[in-house]
């Protein structure tokens, strides 16, 4: 979860709602391409980053995982998590600071964590100096596309455009969003819980991933499951042809 102190101290005050209000986003289209390239990892080491309540780490420990370790840097999701699955570890860490032995883990996990963070640089050299040689790191992220677009609500009305649009006669553009900008960015998610993220364009995180020498192995932009079509057909077809997420598969 997030090192920034402004929003460590938004998700423990609003972790529950978060939980809550995942949706499908997370059920429907992350998740599940998420879980399509673990592989298998039956009598494997695993280490979840940035674990929120832990339903993944359950997860992954069903398919077999002879140990799964989940840690987060919010106090509330991990005593959530120790609640709700007693029998899997559970931390309270700063994902830029693990606190492991070199070459622990076969297999890092973690979902939609990274741009919570300025320097994936550091993260990635943290997850592997723990990693076990040939390791794999599976991660996800905003997808920049998506979230460099510009956002509007009016009314009953939500803009969510990346382009341009040109007058012909005058020669005048007016741009929507900014791609090519890194940069630190603050929205509020349900009305009250304000979240501090930072944006990566595509390049950039290609550089992060270069310079800490990982081999990528796969890289995937989900759609969403065709069962997503029954439960909210305007959420299937904006997803099935807009990118919303960005999955990395990494070996050491």
């Amino acid at each position: 979860m997030p090192t920034d102190k402004g929003s460590i101290k938004e998700y423990n005050k609003n972790f529950k709602e978060w939980l809550n209000k995942k949706g499908l986003a997370h059920s429907h289209l992350e998740k599940p391409a998420m879980y399509s390239l673990l592989g298998n990892v039956r009598g494997k080491t695993i280490l979840c980053l940035g674990c929120g309540a832990g339903e993944e780490c359950a997860y992954i420990k069903s398919l077999g995982a002879k140990k799964v370790i989940g840690v987060d840097i919010s106090k509330g999701l991990i005593k959530l998590a120790k609640r709700n699955f007693p029998d899997i570890e559970f931390k309270v860490m700063d994902m830029e600071k693990l606190k492991f032995a070199k070459s622990s883990f076969d297999l890092i996990y973690s979902s939609l964590v990274l741009h919570y963070v300025k320097n994936w640089v550091r993260v990635f050299n943290e997850v592997k100096k723990v990693l076990k040689k040939n390791g794999v790191f599976l991660f996800s992220t905003h997808h920049p596309a998506y979230s460099s677009a510009l956002k509007k609500i009016k009314g009953n009305e939500k803009l969510q455009i990346l382009g341009y649009k040109r007058n012909n006669k005058t020669k005048k553009i007016e741009v929507y969003g900014d791609y090519l900008r890194d940069r630190k960015i603050s929205e509020i998610w349900f009305k009250n819980f304000k979240v501090t993220y930072y944006y990566k364009s595509f390049s950039s995180i290609m550089k992060d991933i270069l310079k800490s020498n990982f081999k990528i192995t796969d890289c995937i932009e989900p759609r969403p499951l065709n069962s997503a079509k029954r439960i909210d057909l305007v959420f299937w077809e904006k997803f099935s042809k807009l990118p919303s997420f960005l999955i990395f598969k990494l070996q050491k």
